[in-house]
């Protein structure tokens, strides 16, 4: 599906793109075009913007059936079409205004709906860069804490029509506002979804831990009580998760579900330290790539599967690569600002 033509696409090509509207809401579900437009930003970094754009304003139109950007269209223009047909009518002194007044007028009334249609579905988008945490407060009191290279997508207004949905890519620790008053009748704004690479998580009221990194998604449950799904809807089985409950999916796979001693240790990473628990050094530095922006070389693969026992607490990078240093006796050379090579000290 790689094509140059995606190199120059605009906003507008997205959202006539059938293939990726499909997907953007759900339509398509083979392994091929899900792994194409899961990886678009990767491989096209110069149009996340426009990608991203465009997955916004589709998903707040997301229906249950197909949805093709021609059917899109259609839809716009009939409401544009009678917007403009309930406009009063012009006093008979504009009479005399010439053929392409007209139509100039009438393409300013276009543009300005659509402007309008656009703007009142259009999602609140929160970014992180590296070394960067946030706290967001969601439109139901909910909170939610952004880690580092992270993104949070959600709908400006939530009303009683619909779920509460929130799509999460990276990684993020969840407070969720618990609403529901009777297990037994659960009305449809009760709900909240988190969307994460396939994966549907769906609560009530609780705290947990996602992260969704390198083609996998761990989900770690402090409080309460989840259920995680596939998107998909096949006859994969739905997981319910209880307090401590750990589980790890990588594409379409349930790759471990475990119990965690100390489930409250999830949100340690949501402090300003940097902390780890008994930490392979292969952790370490995947922490340091994916919320600090370095790339890590290492002089031999075993210096990767090296362990530090116990607990790091440490305020920032610096401290961070000081204790790596002086625990495991591996030097730490900084070739440039984010760059770092490990190699065995003599």
């Amino acid at each position: 599906m790689y094509s140059d033509k995606y190199i120059t696409y605009t906003l507008q090509d997205f959202l006539d793109d059938d293939v990726f509207v499909k997907w953007a809401t759900g339509a398509a579900t083979d392994a091929e075009t899900e792994t194409f437009w899961s990886s678009f930003t990767i491989v096209y970094p110069q149009q996340a913007d426009n990608f991203r754009q465009a997955l916004q304003f589709i998903q707040t139109y997301r229906t249950q059936e197909v949805v093709t950007a021609a059917d899109r269209k259609a839809q716009l223009w009939q409401q544009i079409t009678q917007t403009i047909q309930e406009q009063p009518a012009a006093p008979a002194k504009v009479k005399w205004l010439r053929p392409w007044m007209k139509v100039a007028a009438a393409m300013l009334v276009i543009i300005a709906t659509g402007m309008l249609l656009l703007n009142t579905y259009r999602k609140q988008v929160v970014d992180t860069e590296y070394g960067e945490k946030r706290t967001i407060t969601l439109p139901d009191n909910s909170v939610v804490i952004l880690n580092a290279n992270s993104s949070l997508h959600y709908a400006r207004q939530w009303d009683t029509s619909a779920p509460r949905e929130v799509w999460i890519e990276g990684e993020a620790f969840f407070d969720v506002a618990h609403i529901n008053k009777d297990a037994g009748h659960i009305r449809p704004y009760e709900r909240f979804l988190v969307h994460s690479k396939g994966l549907t998580i769906e609560v009530l009221g609780t705290s947990f831990n996602v992260k969704s990194r390198h083609g996998k998604t761990n989900i770690g449950l402090v409080t309460g009580k989840i259920k995680v799904d596939y998107q998909d809807k096949t006859n994969r089985p739905a997981i319910v998760m209880l307090p401590g409950d750990y589980v790890e999916y990588g594409g379409e796979s349930l790759l471990r579900n475990q119990k965690l001693e100390r489930p409250e240790k999830l949100k340690d990473w949501t402090r300003k330290e940097i902390i780890f628990t008994d930490a392979a050094l292969e952790d370490i530095i995947e922490t340091l790539q994916d919320n600090y922006g370095y790339t890590v070389e290492t002089k031999s693969d075993s210096i990767r599967r090296m362990k530090i026992e116990g607990e790091i607490n440490v305020a920032n990078v610096d401290e961070l690569l000081t204790v790596i240093s002086t625990t495991l006796n591996v030097k730490v050379n900084k070739s440039s600002e984010k760059h770092l090579v490990f190699y065995l000290g003599r």
